[in-house]
């Protein structure tokens, strides 16, 4: 009775996670690696391309709790779409990179792959057709010009044509006659030129977010206001228009929160109606509740019905009343009405 106990206990503390139907296949990927064998998963994840590991990892970074009867919906659909898949036959293309190595003795299948994928294969033209020309050509820039000529040639017509069209002139003058006299190259060589590009290609393809003016607002407005006014002032005086930005996102609208009663009043008085009705459709519910207390029953009551009419507005458009909104409470803040949060806690 009491392990039956503990284990009704535990499903109750289950995150509730979404219905076998609406996850994505991204999310039903997730959550069988992370219930595979941990063999199993390691070959799995080695056929997959570096970017689509780490898509899968941040959907795996995502997954709470996952009931029994999901997993098991997850395996089978896996299984009915293997045994759909292996129905299909292999192309004559597919058949000689993945199947026809594996047919030959393996002193001469390192030879036979190589020597086959660089004539049937497109995996480095399709790793090209991803990227942007500029970046192509960026990373063709550090390469010796012989390199650059047999990388163009080895991407497909269409790809080296858009990064040949953003070389310069000059660029595009000694390539062409480069290319032109490049008949024939060594499969090592080949090899060597594309690995070397699709490495400094994959170099740039994991930027990280760190959030510009908006990051740099918010380590602003933890300063003590006489030393983030400094900063902003000395910007205004260069004539950068990056002040009014970071002073605009110094505060958001969630930190309203913070204000007291009586600021939220002072708020409500010089506020549009409509600014602040589709604000509060889009806020969370702890400050639209702040905001509603401080008006009559009544008026709350109306505010109340004002949005339900508006049912799904676009997420740009509450977006925009809120920072209407925020505007409003910042300019109150100049002018010495209220207090804003643009300052470090007094607790700390």
């Amino acid at each position: 009775m009491a392990a039956a106990a503990k284990k009704d206990e535990a499903k109750a503390a289950e995150v509730p996670a979404k219905p076998l139907v609406t996850l994505s296949g991204l999310e039903k990927a997730a959550i069988l690696i992370m219930y595979l064998q941990r063999d199993t998963a390691r070959m799995v994840l080695r056929k997959l391309k570096d970017d689509e590991v780490k898509r899968l990892g941040m959907a795996i970074a995502a997954v709470q709790q996952v009931p029994d009867e999901v997993i098991e919906g997850v395996v089978k659909d896996f299984i009915l779409s293997l045994q759909s898949v292996s129905l299909v036959p292999y192309t004559g293309r597919d058949f000689a990179q993945s199947v026809l190595p594996e047919l030959v003795d393996e002193e001469r299948r390192h030879v036979v792959a190589g020597a086959i994928r660089r004539r049937v294969g497109s995996d480095f033209e399709d790793f090209i057709k991803s990227r942007s020309a500029g970046a192509i050509a960026a990373v063709l820039r550090e390469e010796h010009p012989q390199v650059q000529a047999v990388a163009l040639l080895r991407m497909g017509p269409e790809n080296a044509s858009r990064v040949l069209g953003v070389l310069d002139a000059e660029a595009q003058y000694d390539l062409t006659k480069r290319m032109a006299g490049a008949e024939r190259v060594s499969g090592e060589l080949a090899d060597d030129v594309e690995d070397a590009i699709r490495r400094a290609l994959e170099d740039q393809d994991d930027p990280l977010l760190i959030g510009g003016a908006q990051t740099t607002a918010r380590i602003l407005g933890r300063l003590p206001r006489e030393t983030n006014q400094l900063v902003l002032e000395r910007l205004r005086d260069e004539g950068n228009e990056l002040a009014d930005k970071l002073q605009r996102l110094m505060v958001v609208f969630d930190d309203l929160i913070n204000l007291d009663d009586r600021a939220i009043q002072q708020v409500l008085k010089v506020v549009e109606r409509g600014h602040l009705v589709m604000a509060l459709k889009g806020a969370p519910p702890e400050l639209k509740g702040r905001f509603l207390k401080n008006l009559s029953s009544r008026a709350a009551a109306d505010l109340q019905d004002e949005m339900d009419v508006l049912g799904n507005p676009r997420k740009s458009q509450m977006r925009t009343a809120q920072e209407s909104v925020t505007a409003a409470a910042q300019r109150l803040h100049d002018e010495g009405v209220i207090v804003l949060a643009t300052g470090p806690d007094e607790d700390a």
